[in-house]
């Protein structure tokens, strides 16, 4: 039986780079960081979120192609304040139908990150 989500592994190109991003603009904290191992990693964290990004060569596919990461947050405006202070091209929260306003931002190599504030009875 599936327990629940565990561990996320991102393969990225420039392990400083997405170090930036992450904790930088969206203020993720760092568990670890270890620029000399092989393959180059760091762990970042938010809440009981862990995402390892891993410095690999660019496999034949674009990084990030199809794959969506929703992420939950207490206030979607602050975060798009926070976010929007290095990237002027992010667009400004917006409410849906489906029960939440997001914000939605690509990492350096172009995975997709959905931050929702939920509203009623969504997850939370």
């Amino acid at each position: 039986m599936v327990t629940g989500l565990d561990a996320l592994f991102l393969e990225v190109n420039n392990l400083e780079e997405s170090l930036q991003f992450y904790r930088g603009q969206l203020g993720f904290d760092l568990e670890s960081h270890n620029a000399e191992a092989e393959p180059p990693l760091a762990t970042v964290w938010a809440g009981a979120l862990k995402i390892n990004l891993v410095q690999q060569l660019e496999t034949m596919l674009k990084r990030g192609r199809g794959v969506h990461f929703v992420l939950g947050v207490n206030d979607v405006d602050a975060l798009f304040a926070r976010v929007s202070a290095h990237n002027k091209q992010i667009p400004r929260p917006r409410d849906e139908g489906w029960g939440g306003r997001f914000i939605s931002v690509q990492d350096p190599d172009g995975y997709r990150m959905i931050f929702v504030e939920w509203s009623g009875n969504q997850p939370k």
